[in-house]
């Protein structure tokens, strides 16, 4: 890291809860864990004691900034309460909107809690400028008074993440005013990763030893994220397997939940009560949320919930009978039962809530062990706020009896404390493993019979091969992070233009740059001076894959041009 950094600020930009955590450069040098994160959000009436604040986020009318966090939804609340709530945007839980979209672009948009739709990128940057500003407030109440050039940012993303998803995240964080060389994108996983090293039930175990393999499993509320590392003799950590996952996080507790109200009122009931009476469904959830904290593989009595009498009320006006007869009539009348103005769900069927995202979880889980470059690992580490449940935690364990499982204490701030060592230290991370296979098109002399017809092209030089697919990563190999691989070749004569065209692949060998699989990741346009066109002219073409972000660097070897680019992925 550049000494001109005094201090470094990561922000984890969550599902369900965001936070950000900050150290200086000289503190670090000293104790890599003297890190400080804010721990004490505002809860307002929410009774959670919680690390992080809800990322919930509020824009009135005219689209304008209202607040982040709990703060935003106690003001959503209160504005319910008097009905002047309409016209205002409330967005919760959005960032998975980001990893579903297979189609995402700059002009993207994402519905709030009532269906009116924004700009995502406008609310994603309003976030991170929030947590931003936040962040430099607390440096300065701490008398760390910095210039903005002297703090390296750090932003967390998914390691499943699309590469359209991370420029994403990397353009709303330029919106939020971080400026483009001072940010650095951590992969999550990763970053929980490097974490754990500096615990202090680490320091003298095997575990972080060289050679040593295990699995960082950092499941938060919207996904599971999950990586195999291996401790080089150096010290630094090697991927061993690519980034995987799935929507497996808490928040499908929370859909389980709903649906089961959804069961015994109707969908129709539950969509008006939501979009009606929004302080009362925040208020449903915050309890759930603490209730489904205490979760746990064994247990012997029911779990009670105190109904929203609003909730009742517009089941009762709607479907003109009570809801104790509609619970009796339902699938759930002997799971579910009523005690004055609150529902007592049995354990089985609370357990049942989890048991979605934890069986596609274990099931990952054991194709990843039976991968033959990650056989010897045995120790999985458990981050991410979805792991602090005792019923997660005691499942895996159950599950996997022969795996160390090692949770570290505030596990849900683990990635957020490993994106700060991460910030001072990027070179933690050695090497990764490809996602996809990434190449150049290129021509090559047609060759009758072995090339399809439709890719001649007949030139002043003789018949061509176009579109076809050079290789310079194929999916699954392990790649340095310093590794740039380089081909070199002629400019043509008389082009005034070279057009320098990146591909991903899905494929890991494919021929021509059309196959199904493939996707132009972007281009490099060099240019030549009408003096220069009479002469073919050596142009080297370098691909580095193995950041958490890719990039093309292309030098002219006649003029001793360089050009650097960063792909484009969101396509307009």
């Amino acid at each position: 890291m550049s000494s001109n950094y005094e201090a470094v600020v990561a922000i984890d930009f969550g599902t369900t809860y965001s936070g950000y955590a900050f150290s200086r450069t000289d503190e670090y040098k000293k104790d890599p864990m003297k890190i400080s994160a804010n721990t004490s959000w505002p809860a307002g009436t929410a009774g959670l004691m919680s690390m992080k604040c809800p990322t919930c986020i509020l824009f009135d009318k005219d689209k304008n900034f209202v607040n982040f966090g709990y703060e935003a939804e106690d003001k959503y609340s209160n504005l319910s309460l008097d009905n002047l709530h309409h016209e205002y945007y409330f967005f919760k839980q959005f960032k998975m909107s980001l990893h579903k979209n297979t189609d995402l672009n700059r002009d993207t948009v994402i519905e709030d809690e009532s269906g009116k739709s924004m700009k995502a990128k406008m609310v994603f940057a309003a976030g991170i400028e929030y947590l931003k500003k936040h962040a430099e407030g607390l440096l300065n109440t701490r008398g760390m008074d910095f210039n903005e050039w002297e703090i390296r940012w750090v932003l967390t993303v998914p390691a499943i993440w699309s590469d359209a998803a991370k420029q994403f995240m990397r353009e709303s964080a330029q919106r939020a005013e971080i400026m483009n060389d001072q940010l650095l994108i951590a992969l999550e996983p990763e970053a929980a990763s490097i974490c754990c090293r500096y615990l202090p039930d680490s320091k003298g175990s095997d575990i972080f030893m060289p050679g040593s393999k295990y699995m960082v499993l950092d499941l938060g509320g919207g996904t599971a994220d999950i990586n195999v590392h291996q401790v080089a003799d150096d010290g630094s950590l090697q991927e061993l397997h690519k980034a995987s996952g799935g929507a497996w996080g808490g928040t499908k507790v929370d859909a389980s939940f709903i649906r089961l109200l959804s069961a015994i009122i109707g969908d129709y009931v539950m969509d008006v009560f939501r979009r009606k009476h929004p302080a009362d469904y925040i208020d449903l959830l915050r309890e759930f949320e603490v209730k489904k904290r205490n979760v746990k593989e064994k247990m012997d009595t029911s779990v009670n919930f105190k109904l929203p009498i609003a909730l009742t009320q517009l089941f009762e006006e709607t479907k003109k009978k009570t809801f104790r007869k509609a619970l009796e009539e339902s699938t759930y009348s002997t799971d579910v039962t009523i005690a004055a103005d609150k529902i007592r769900i049995k354990p089985n069927l609370i357990q049942g809530m989890f048991r979605d995202p934890l069986v596609h979880l274990e099931d990952h889980i054991r194709c990843i062990l039976a991968k033959p470059q990650v056989r010897g690992t045995s120790t999985f580490l458990l981050v991410g706020g979805f792991s602090e449940s005792p019923i997660v935690q005691e499942t895996i364990k159950r599950k996997f009896p022969r795996v160390k499982v090692i949770i570290p204490a505030d596990c849900g701030l683990a990635v957020l404390k490993g994106a700060v060592i991460f910030g001072h230290e990027p070179k933690t991370i050695s090497a990764r493993v490809a996602k996809l296979t990434y190449g150049i098109a290129i021509s090559k002399p047609f060759i009758d019979g072995h090339h399809p017809p439709s890719k001649k092209k007949v030139t002043q030089n003789g018949a061509i091969c176009t579109d076809v697919f050079h290789k310079y990563f194929e999916c699954g190999e392990s790649i340095d992070v310093e590794d740039a691989q380089t081909l070199s070749f002629c400019a043509a004569k008389g082009c005034s233009t070279n057009r320098v065209r990146v591909y991903s692949s899905t494929a890991a060998d494919p021929m021509f740059v059309t196959d199904d699989g493939c996707s132009l990741l972007g281009e490099v346009i060099l240019t030549r001076e009408a003096n220069d066109l009479n002469s073919s002219q050596k142009i080297d073409v370098s691909l580095t894959f193995g950041g958490t972000e890719c990039s093309v660097v292309v030098n002219n070897n006649e003029s001793g041009e360089t050009f650097r680019s960063k792909f484009d992925f969101l396509n307009s």
